[in-house]
């Protein structure tokens, strides 16, 4: 093997040692002394010799393939890499498919600052504890107008105490959101965090069920807005189906005036809900003093199925929907002040525990078990009926309908930041990003939203019996997301610093709970399971096509290839065309180390997750000696393992830090979701959230 002579900078001299037909020549003297030392050393293992062999060859030349440095060849220009490798496409030619061969390339970070402004200082207002509550906040007290009616109908007496058990069984995800919140403080929810902590398709099963659930949320919310008003006013059907939509529309609007505007909305419309139900606990103490026990005597004789247990148990599954809205203030999370998302899952958990249980009890109280079988759609005005007359019947019922209608606002501004999250990550089309150049919103979003929800409810004809149960098992299987999050968190992510932890164990509980809810509502009422079914199956082949649209596209051009007749009509160009548009997207990945094992991992991640055939491998440092030794080496080797993939190498002389990973966002028209990084330790100073979806791939 021939080693490369070096010189010494204070005196030279030829020495030929000859071992082995090993030759060096010109070597420092004091190296002689050190490779003479080294021959004590045991020889290196067989896989050990052939790596630095192959790596000799790539960096002095030897080898046959000659790779062209970026500074003498232009980008337009670089010459593919090749293989011998027989092509599957043998009529069309598959040239395409290579990239060009990597570069590498060093700057400064004040290179990258010019004409760029300082991404610390921003315009974004930031919502409050109060403000940021509210928004999810009235999805979940207004769950109280249809839940009471439904959980005893099925658990009769026994409701109060399901709805308790509820309000303990939901405890556990007020720590275990927190912990998922504050380590991903990124829009997204359960799907932000599996898509840090495991592979990008699981991450897509939870969009797609929380995609179900937001639609879920509007549209019933709307319906059943509309029947409380109809019913009040006696409306015709037709009336009422064009109410719902109105209702959607409505809030559409409100949402598409900027996040600010709708959170003042949803603040107003909470605190007017809570001070609803207030007044309707004070009317029904007061009428309860009044009739004596008497009515809740006679409610306890009734015997229900004849099996308290079972009584019980099914009202917990059905009661678990009067939580619907607990999992919403994640998807909004990056428009929260700092510290603030833990303080909205505690204030949320006390509205279930203050309003859910205690109505259910007055209202057994006062009312017979029989009028909630027969109101069990407006259960809550007909208690204030009982409570204390017809104003506060007529009272309560237009808070319902201003209620329910803001459960279509807590809709719209929970899914525009989940769907913008997987806009990002490609996922969906890129254009849903747009923001309106006025009020700052995503416009498309809203307006892709609206229209499937309209789209949606005109299918159904009206009927929201099928999207209710699809709310029911959506919901559910949400909360078992996050669940899953929270113990993938611990497991993959475990070094990420956030200041709330809950144990492997309350994570597990709360899973376990949560599955047999969702089993118990499935044998309450099989249908729904296959309206679900119907429902995720569209969304997620959906997504499913988006992430494979490039195996899809090379499919079509190899059966065109077998399609000798179809040549002529330049189909394969459109195809390679298009293929290429979703290739040209570069990713990063920011690299602190050159071990082979660890880059060729996130090359790997990127070759499986992401439609992309240019990759950049981004090492930053402060002092010359601080850059890994055999990084550019390895950059090298790797270069040419992947023919698909060009793998570009940067250096940068800087810090790392967020503003650093804006400026080379900036600078290289890279969105931060396609940046990705090995998981920061404890003693990283920034938080994960700092660097703006800056996405970890890796222990």
């Amino acid at each position: 093997m021939a080693r490369e002579p070096s010189t010494c900078t204070h005196s030279s001299m030829d020495i030929q040692i000859q071992n082995d037909n090993l030759v060096m020549t010109s070597i420092q003297q004091n190296e002689i002394a050190s490779s003479s030392d080294s021959l004590n050393d045991p020889p290196p293992s067989f896989a050990e010799s052939q790596m630095q062999k192959y790596l000799e060859q790539n960096t002095t030349g030897i080898h046959r393939i000659q790779i062209p440095e970026a500074s003498e060849v232009p980008i337009d220009e670089k010459t593919l890499k090749t293989t011998s490798t027989p092509s599957r496409t043998p009529n069309l030619s598959n040239s395409w498919e290579f990239a060009g061969w990597g570069s590498r390339k060093t700057y400064l970070i004040n290179d990258l600052q010019i004409n760029y402004p300082d991404p610390s200082k921003s315009n974004h207002v930031l919502l409050g504890q109060w403000r940021a509550t509210s928004i999810s906040g009235n999805d979940l007290v207004a769950s109280v107008l249809y839940t009471i009616g439904i959980c005893t109908t099925v658990s009769g007496k026994f409701a109060p105490l399901s709805l308790l058990i509820v309000s303990i069984i939901i405890y556990p995800f007020k720590g275990i959101m927190s912990e998922v919140g504050t380590a991903l403080p990124l829009n997204g929810g359960a799907y932000n965090c599996l898509l840090n902590t495991s592979s990008k398709w699981f991450a897509a099963i939870a969009a797609a069920i929380s995609l179900l659930d937001y639609v879920a949320t509007a549209v019933v919310s709307a319906a059943t807005a509309s029947s409380y008003l109809s019913g009040t006013l006696n409306l015709s059907d037709s009336v009422t189906f064009w109410l719902t939509i109105g209702v959607i529309v409505l809030f559409a609007g409100i949402v598409a005036l900027g996040l600010r505007e709708s959170s003042t909305v949803a603040f107003v419309i909470f605190i007017f809900h809570c001070l609803t139900l207030t007044l309707l606990m004070i009317a029904c103490l007061i009428q309860w003093i009044k009739q004596g026990n008497s009515v809740l005597i006679e409610n306890w004789k009734d015997s229900g199925s004849g099996n308290p247990l079972l009584d019980i148990f099914n009202g917990i599954c059905l009661g678990l929907l009067g939580i619907t809205g607990f999992e919403a203030s994640n998807n909004y999370i990056e428009d929260q002040k700092p510290g603030v998302f833990p303080k909205t899952m505690r204030n949320m958990w006390v509205l279930v525990v203050i309003f859910n249980a205690p109505i259910s009890f007055l209202s057994t109280a006062i009312m017979p078990l029989s009028t909630f079988k027969v109101h069990q759609n407006d259960i809550i005005s007909t208690l204030g009926d009982y409570a204390a007359g017809n104003w506060l019947k007529i009272f309560v019922t237009v808070d319902a309908v201003i209620v329910l209608g803001a459960g279509v606002l807590t809709a719209f501004v929970g899914v525009s930041g989940l769907i913008y999250r997987m806009a990002c990550d490609h996922i969906l089309p890129q254009f849903l990003r747009n923001r309106n150049r006025f009020t700052k919103t995503y416009h498309w979003i809203i307006l892709s939203f609206l229209i499937f929800c309209i789209t949606l409810f005109v299918i159904v004809s009206g009927n929201i019996t099928s999207l209710s149960g699809m709310f029911v098992v959506a919901f559910l299987s949400d909360l078992c997301m996050f669940a899953i999050g929270n113990i993938f968190l611990k497991y993959k992510r475990g070094r990420l610093y956030r200041p709330i932890r809950v144990s492997s164990g309350i994570a597990v509980l709360g899973l376990a709970c949560i599955l047999v809810a969702l089993i118990g509502n499935i044998i309450l009422d099989p249908s729904i399971a296959g309206y679900f079914a119907i429902y995720f199956g569209v969304l997620f082949t959906i997504m499913m096509i988006m992430m494979n649209r490039v195996w899809f596209l090379k499919t079509i051009f190899y059966y065109l290839d077998k399609t000798v007749t179809l040549h002529k009509y330049g189909l394969d160009a459109v195809i390679i065309r298009l293929i290429q548009n979703l290739k040209q997207q570069p990713v990063v990945f920011f690299t602190k180390t050159d071990e082979l094992h660890i880059l060729n991992k996130a090359i790997l991640y990127v070759k499986n997750s992401e439609s992309t055939g240019y990759l950049k491998l981004i090492h930053i440092y402060e002092r010359d000696e601080d850059i890994p030794s055999r990084l550019e080496d390895n950059h090298r080797v790797l270069d040419e393992l992947y023919p698909k993939i060009q793998i570009d190498l940067i250096l940068i002389q800087g810090e790392f830090n967020p503003k650093t990973v804006d400026y080379i966002s900036n600078h290289f028209g890279i969105p931060k979701s396609l940046m990705f990084i090995s998981c920061p330790g404890s003693e990283f100073p920034y938080k994960i959230g700092e660097f703006g979806g800056v996405r970890t791939i890796m222990l």
